[in-house]
Formats: structure tokens, C-alpha cells, sequence
């Protein structure tokens, strides 16, 4: 029996400006499988990121659990998708764990939220112990961590993550997808 297709693109087109990254882009992902695009620079990785989210426009179909969508951030994150950009996007200027309760801006909840940050302590012992120090003087492998982690307060069915070990040591890229591999 064939499995259901949890994110399904067909036929999507997208770039920025006048220029045209993509070009008749079809692709999909089964629920539970962990995927990697893999291309040079500029071949349009996170170029399809940011459409499926919703960042930039497109044209085609994107269908998550066999349902056509039309990408909004706010309403990807209600349906459970979260997005975590390239480049260690941290509130420099904030603590780690105020930065982990940004990610749960959309929880009316304060127990909620205080929960859910409290089981990424649990996941990233790291996270917990630095709770009090600013996400800027974290280090760049610590700092990614923090941004995923961040990205894991909604608690997603499907998480997308661009480049997640840019520029991280290899010690600290096995971390990572390490970590990848126990959240899925």
C-alpha cells in the first residue's frame, strides 16, 4: 500500500524579482522521511524553502497531507510547519530563553509555552544551562541549535530547515544531525 504524500510540490516555479530560480519543480516527501536537497549555490534549495512557506511567490501546487495549501507563515505555522532560515537567525540582544518563548508567539497559553520550553531544556541540555545567557554570545554551533530549537516551539509535524550547519565544525554538524534524527 502506497503511503499518503505528506508534502507534495508539482510543477512550482519561483525566484525573486525577474529572475526565475526555479523551473517546473516537482517533488515530494513521505511522512517520517528526513530529506536533504542537495546543489550547488544558487541551484534554488532554499529558494523552494521559502515558497513552500509562504516568503516568496510562486506558481504551481504545494499540497501537505494531500491537501492543497497556499502558504502563509502564520497559517503554516497553525497547520504545523516551521521554517528555520539560514544563518543562525538569533535575537543577539535576548536571552536563550527568552528567544524560546518568542518561538511561541502564538500560544495564548503562558503555561503552555513555559512547557514546551521547558521540554527543549530537557532535549538540548545545552539550551538549559546557557537559559540565562544572551543568544549573542553563544557560540555558532550553539547558536543554530538555539534557532531550531526555537523552530521546535510550535511543535511541528514538518520542520524546514535551510543550511543548518553552515559554517559549523564537523564535531558540531554530527551534533546537529544527531539532533535531527531524535526529534524526528
Amino acid at each position: 500500500m502506497e503511503k499518503e504524500k505528506f508534502l507534495e510540490l508539482k510543477n512550482m516555479e519561483a525566484g525573486y524579482n525577474e529572475t526565475k530560480i526555479l523551473h517546473d519543480v516537482s517533488l515530494f516527501i513521505n511522512e517520517g522521511e528526513i530529506v536533504a536537497l542537495m546543489g550547488p549555490n544558487g541551484a534554488g534549495k532554499s529558494t523552494i524553502l521559502k515558497a513552500i512557506f509562504g516568503l516568496i511567490p510562486h506558481t504551481g501546487n504545494i499540497f501537505y497531507e494531500g491537501e492543497k495549501i497556499h502558504p502563509a507563515p502564520d497559517r503554516l505555522v497553525k497547520m504545523g510547519i516551521a521554517f528555520v532560515p539560514q544563518g543562525r537567525r538569533v535575537f543577539n540582544n535576548l536571552t536563550v530563553e527568552e528567544n524560546l518563548e518568542i518561538g511561541g508567539f502564538f500560544l495564548n497559553d503562558k503555561t503552555e509555552c513555559s512547557r514546551r520550553v521547558e521540554h527543549l531544556f530537557h532535549l538540548f541540555p545545552m539550551l538549559h544551562e546557557k537559559r540565562g545567557e544572551y543568544a549573542g554570545s553563544l557560540s555558532g554551533g550553539q547558536q543554530q541549535l538555539l534557532s531550531i530549537a526555537r523552530g521546535l516551539m510550535t511543535q511541528p509535524k514538518l520542520l524546514l530547515l535551510d543550511e543548518p550547519t553552515l559554517g559549523l565544525a564537523p564535531k558540531v554538524v554530527k551534533e546537529i544531525f544527531q539532533m535531527i534524527k531524535t526529534i524526528n
